[in-house]
């Protein structure tokens, strides 16, 4: 039995770039140079309903929010091609991403953990909640954290705050200033 396509999401699709069949990306990684890498990428509404596209070419552009990627792909030759991407969101599989080092995790990977918080020098065994979501806002990426005891909270992705996070064991601790949770 094979292991099912592992997708991450690369960027959204903003809208079309020029005449020539070029597409504004608004990179939802933090290395946006990744997709010089990428021979290919896998464009769709969401993971279950993608095409795969050999990348043209891949540029950089600086803008008020950051960087963004003005990306050709095959057979996307107009403008009218390019704007019917419009609001797609662009993924590449895993495994034609460079391994991540020690301690590196994917945002998506944090969604469905169990929350807990430090007590002294030691986690606390019960969890206070479940990571439901990640935000990547132009400050800061926010965990959002719905709370067993009702209600949600969202914590600063920072070292301070987040101690330890175990993908495989399905736990982040949490060090939150008095107030936060």
């Amino acid at each position: 039995m094979t292991e099912p396509r592992r997708f991450r999401e690369m960027g959204r699709i903003i809208r079309p770039h020029g005449v020539v069949g070029e597409m504004k990306v608004a990179p939802e990684t933090d290395d946006p140079d990744r997709f010089h890498s990428l021979e290919t990428v896998h464009v769709g509404v969401d993971e279950t309903s993608t095409t795969s596209f050999d990348i043209v070419s891949v540029r950089m552009q600086p803008s008020k929010h950051g960087i963004t990627v003005l990306l050709g792909l095959s057979g996307i030759s107009d403008r009218a091609g390019a704007q019917s991407m419009a609001k797609q969101r662009v993924f590449a599989l895993e495994s034609d991403l460079p391994p991540l080092e020690e301690g590196e995790y994917y945002l998506s990977d944090l969604v469905g953990l169990a929350v807990h918080l430090m007590e002294g020098d030691s986690s606390g065994d019960e969890p206070i909640g479940v990571v439901v979501d990640v935000r990547e806002t132009p400050g800061q990426d926010l965990l959002v954290i719905k709370k067993e005891s009702g209600g949600q909270v969202m914590v600063p992705i920072v070292d301070e705050f987040v101690v330890a996070v175990d993908i495989e064991a399905g736990r982040l601790d949490l060090d939150p200033i008095e107030g936060l949770i």
